[in-house]
């Protein structure tokens, strides 16, 4: 699951989503409050929040991945474990 980016007629470049607004919005809606959240944290919040919607771990990931190749995520290096920002600006710098 990637990302589409088209050219318009313009010769601008779009980016269109392929995650449906429902999943994107909850798994936004999943860090809360926090800034960084481990992978796994953050998928068992999606699973409380959305109560009954199938999805496999691979799934959302496939999902977090679209979403950063969109800028709306960003994928770091947590205690040495994968985790997700929500808000990219606010952790640049602190990677190292």
């Amino acid at each position: 699951m990637n990302a589409r980016i088209v050219e318009t007629p313009h010769g601008e470049r779009i980016v269109l989503s392929t995650v449906p607004p429902l999943i994107e919005d909850t798994i936004l809606l999943s860090f809360g409050h926090s800034i960084i959240d481990f992978e796994a944290t953050l998928y068992e919040k999606f699973l409380h929040i959305t109560k009954g919607l199938v999805i496999t771990c691979e799934e959302f990931k496939d999902h977090l991945k679209n979403m950063e190749e969109r800028g709306l995520v960003m994928l770091v290096d947590f205690l040495g474990k994968r985790g997700w920002s929500r808000n990219p600006e606010m952790v640049e710098g602190f990677e190292q």
